[in-house]
């Protein structure tokens, strides 16, 4: 049984209280909490969004910069993504108390994270290729992450 099969078998048995309690939430996280995390974030909200599935993302870094990328930003304009909301922010352990699943995107995750049981690591999403390999890297993943939750429902 997979993380994802196990999570949504564990919710369907909650109450209907305890299941607004325990939205599914996935957090993508980035060293800077500013391209990667973000690109993952946008896409995966969407997507999720666009199969019906409850499932919302957020972005956080592990060394947050001050502001979203730039190129990250005009890539999904481009794309006609909805850019999520927030500055990066680092991960923090209640992040990671509330996530369903954390995915380290390119970096390491801090031991809360790691420990948690939630952890999933995408480190093969590309650096220093432009925006195209990285979000296609990313879509790749988020597509797969969401055929498994959805197959789990």
């Amino acid at each position: 049984m997979t993380l994802a099969t196990y999570l949504v078998v564990l919710m369907s048995a909650a109450s209907p209280e305890s299941q607004t309690a325990l939205q599914p939430a996935v957090v993508f996280v980035c060293e800077h909490g500013a391209a990667k995390s973000v690109i993952a974030t946008a896409y995966f909200n969407k997507l999720a969004r666009d199969r019906g599935l409850p499932y919302r993302a957020t972005f956080r870094g592990t060394d947050p910069q001050a502001e979203l990328s730039v190129s990250a930003l005009k890539g999904l304009r481009e794309d006609g993504i909805e850019i999520p909301g927030g500055k990066p922010m680092a991960i923090s352990q209640t992040d990671v108390e509330k996530a369903t699943h954390v995915f380290a995107i390119g970096c390491t995750l801090p031991a809360v994270a790691t420990s948690s049981g939630k952890a999933g690591d995408w480190s093969d999403v590309p650096d220093g290729q432009g925006y195209a390999a990285m979000r296609d890297a990313i879509v790749r993943h988020v597509t797969a992450l969401l055929d498994d939750l959805q197959k789990g429902r």
